[in-house]
């Protein structure tokens, strides 16, 4: 006889959803620290081309400064990630700063709330280059105290708003509806007594949960919604305007987190000789993304909880602190602008292969291996790296030893990582062997002309 599903345990009571999120946040970074990058990628994990974009953006903004204005450029990022992002961003700029209106004033400092993720930044190899020209501190994006008002020239940040506290509205009838949530979990992917463990979840018990085996995971989601009153909402009156432009029964994120990060900006930023907040992050960039019925608007990435950005929503919040120049656009228009040319991902370019639908996922990896060596015929990075390619678990030796091949065979300035930025004339470069693996012109031109997309990564700039 089959057992039916696990009996699941409550890890506590329904409460709105940033609640729990928030909570569950915490302890994904507090026990992964520099781990968490094993669950996901982004953009600039590994890549230099949107750092160099936006080391290109800022020099050039350095360039119109006053002649007298010798002042410090005092930069922020929020949220670190690896590094990454500020090494190169700083490696291109002081490249290009041949009259050193830029990098020899600028002062960079990376700030994250995890002291785990902070002391995986300090120890990246590619910042000690830059060392006298930035620090890092100890802080929450949200908190308005700590800097004096207007002392930043430039307030950066890259997949954060993502995960900061987020509530979601659903309208019906005219009546708005807050969404609910309550973790449960299947006892038995637990270590020890459920009571104590259950005490070390409630109080994020960081230490003692690092001793658990994996169990973020194997957290299900309850999901309830209750008639709810904005009026003692974060901006209440721009969100109650805002929900009047999307349909019945769409649910709908409210990034009341980054709310709190456009307020710390705007009194920070120095007026008259700012740069801006520049966010990245991912989500629905207009309207029509939002009222797209069957969008997704949270994920889960090995037990973090994110939410989609409601990129329309902040750019209102923004005009409201005060901001008078508010711009979005896809992160691809933006990388696009500065080269020249038209830019994907190598996971895009795999994604439109004619075969990958039917493939067994050690043959993806396969693909994505071969398209790789494919694109680094032309490929040439500026920075030396390894190629780093786990194999899946379950994947068979034959994959498994053409797979180590493979990146044995890497250029060691070929492209960084799945998740980087390849031009069109990259991959127009390739194409005898692109071919050779299957990829027909029609896939190539679906990968740089992709059908509208509810979800997008965006850039947001408000100054």
């Amino acid at each position: 006889m089959n057992s039916g599903p696990p009996a699941l345990a409550a890890l506590g009571d329904f409460h709105p959803a940033d609640t729990w999120q928030v909570h569950v946040n915490h302890i994904f970074y507090g026990t992964k620290g520099p781990g968490i990058h094993n669950h996901f990628q982004t953009y600039v994990s590994r890549d230099h081309r949107l750092a160099h974009a936006l080391a290109d953006a800022f020099h050039s903004f350095c360039q119109s400064l006053p002649a007298d204005d010798t002042a410090p450029l005092e930069v922020q990022e929020w949220g670190v990630g690896n590094g990454n992002l500020a090494a190169r961003f700083l490696s291109r700029l002081r490249d290009i700063d041949s009259t050193g209106c830029a990098y020899p004033r600028l002062q960079y400092t990376l700030c994250d709330y995890s002291l785990e993720i902070l002391k995986g930044v300090e120890a990246n190899p590619h910042l000690q280059d830059h060392a006298g020209r930035f620090a890092t501190a100890h802080l929450d994006a949200r908190d308005m105290g700590g800097l004096a008002p207007h002392s930043l020239t430039w307030v950066l940040s890259n997949e954060i708003w993502d995960d900061l506290a987020t509530r979601v509205l659903i309208k019906s009838q005219g009546t708005l509806y807050e969404e609910y949530l309550q973790p449960l979990i299947d006892r038995a992917v637990l270590d020890g007594d459920f009571e104590t463990f259950l005490n070390r979840f409630e109080n994020a018990d960081l230490e003692a949960l690092q001793a658990q085996p994996p169990f973020l995971e194997h957290i299900v989601w309850e999901r309830a919604f209750q008639r709810t009153d904005l009026g003692d909402w974060p901006f209440g009156e721009v969100v109650r305007q805002h929900m009047e432009s999307i349909g019945d029964d769409i649910p709908v994120p409210i990034n009341a987190g980054a709310f709190g990060t456009l307020e710390k900006a705007h009194r920070l930023l120095a007026p008259g000789r700012s740069f801006g907040y520049t966010g990245f992050d991912y989500g629905m960039l207009d309207l029509e993304h939002l009222n797209w019925e069957g969008r997704p608007y949270f994920k889960l990435y090995g037990g973090q909880y994110t939410s989609m950005v409601n990129f329309p929503l902040l750019a209102d919040v923004g005009r409201a602190i005060g901001f008078q120049n508010v711009d979005r656009e896809p992160q691809h228009t933006f990388v696009h602008r500065n080269l020249g040319e038209p830019v994907i991902s190598l996971v895009e370019l795999v994604q439109n292969h004619p075969r990958v639908a039917e493939m067994a996922p050690w043959d993806v990896d396969v693909l994505m291996l071969e398209t790789l060596q494919a694109l680094n015929n032309r490929y040439r990075s500026p920075y030396p790296n390894r190629l780093d390619y786990p194999t899946l678990p379950g994947t068979p030796k034959k994959q498994r030893k053409l797979m180590q091949q493979l990146i044995q065979n890497m250029n060691a300035r070929g492209v960084p990582d799945t998740v980087a930025y390849i031009t069109e004339s990259e991959v127009r470069a390739a194409d005898k062997t692109l071919r050779k693996l299957g990829y027909r012109e029609k896939d190539i031109q679906r990968s740089f002309h992709p059908a509208n997309a509810a979800i997008q990564f965006c850039r947001l700039t408000l100054r």
